[in-house]
């Protein structure tokens, strides 16, 4: 990547994307404010003047309602799918290795800042330095670097986290959420984020990466709040003809292959989920409304009614017919919840 100019390539914003799809919001309106597609955000290789990209978060919190958007997502991101920590995750031993590796993959993604790390005595700094004057106050992007920061510490140290000594500087502190409640946040200039920590922590091995059980539970937590979201956006894309697995990873901002590597975690897959979905969408529209299994059918986009029958009852034991003769007085709420935890 040219160091002429700040660039930075555009699939950082991949988490963001989806960020906004949980928070409700359409994140192809959302990158049409900056010139932007979700297709240009999915490739790899393309990169954009850094000014978008900050333009794109500060618009994305402004969307979302949330003043702490970016800074959230930069706390429960997954390591492993973000691409600056995809080495650092599988080879560092220590702290220190995990981010001295960070720091030299991000400085081959983005050209507009200095990711760095530095020990003095008994502290040390990890952070950014830009190498441009921004020309908006870059807040949310300093709020997700700081909250990613913090992240990597939080999760690599374990229980040798303690936030009360770390002090966070970005350029508003306000966009931080409640997990900084304990360290110290201080109010900086445009040219970047820092963390300070103690050095001692530098030496200490990276447990939760490396340890195989710890490492399953965290990944375990993390899949289950990604499920719970996935699971969210199908059922709300229901009932608009079918949904393929192209579909379902564009919801995600995935492709296809990744997606279908995190529903692994959790013994599932697009397939399975996607009939799931469906049969909630169908067993909700059984229950409150007077529309034919046909027409249930057809907005799921079955062209054969019985194949959609025999799907619902491979699920719910009960044909669509049976489920709404069972549920005719009142939504089965217990049966739905019964679906939505299979």
């Amino acid at each position: 990547m040219s160091r002429s100019l700040p660039l930075v390539r555009l699939s950082v914003l991949r988490p963001l994307v989806q960020g906004l799809r949980e928070s409700g919001v359409d994140p192809e309106s959302v990158l049409a404010t900056v010139g932007l597609t979700e297709e240009a955000v999915q490739d790899d290789d393309e990169a954009v003047h850094v000014m978008v990209v900050h333009q794109f978060v500060e618009n994305a919190a402004t969307s979302a309602r949330d003043k702490t958007f970016a800074a959230s997502i930069g706390l429960r991101i997954d390591t492993s799918g973000w691409p600056m920590l995809q080495r650092a995750t599988s080879e560092a031993r220590t702290l220190g290795d995990f981010l001295n590796i960070y720091v030299s993959a991000s400085n081959q993604v983005a050209s507009s800042v200095l990711a760095y790390v530095e020990v003095r005595g008994e502290t040390a700094v990890f952070g950014e330095q830009r190498l441009f004057e921004p020309t908006i106050e870059p807040a949310q992007n300093d709020g997700f670097m700081a909250a990613l920061g913090f992240s990597i510490l939080r999760r690599a140290l374990a229980q040798h986290f303690d936030p009360s000594r770390i002090t966070v500087v970005v350029c508003q502190p306000d966009v931080l959420p409640e997990a900084f409640s304990r360290c110290t946040c201080l109010a900086g200039d445009r040219m970047g984020f820092r963390i300070r920590f103690p050095s001692a922590w530098m030496a200490l091995a990276v447990g939760p990466l490396h340890h195989t059980e710890q490492k399953r539970r965290l990944s375990d937590d993390y899949s289950e709040g990604f499920l719970s979201s996935f699971r969210k956006l199908l059922e709300r894309r229901m009932g608009s003809g079918r949904v393929s697995a192209a579909n379902a990873a564009e919801l995600v901002a995935m492709k296809r292959g990744q997606l279908a590597r995190r529903l692994s975690r959790e013994d599932t897959d697009i397939t399975t989920e996607i009939r799931r979905a469906e049969v909630v969408y169908a067993a909700d529209q059984l229950s409150r409304s007077k529309r034919t299994v046909g027409d249930i059918a057809a907005a799921l986009g079955y062209t054969d009614a019985a194949n959609f029958a025999r799907a619902f009852r491979k699920h719910t034991g009960l044909t669509p017919t049976e489920y709404r003769r069972n549920t005719a007085s009142s939504p089965n709420q217990a049966h739905l919840e019964e679906i939505d935890q299979t």
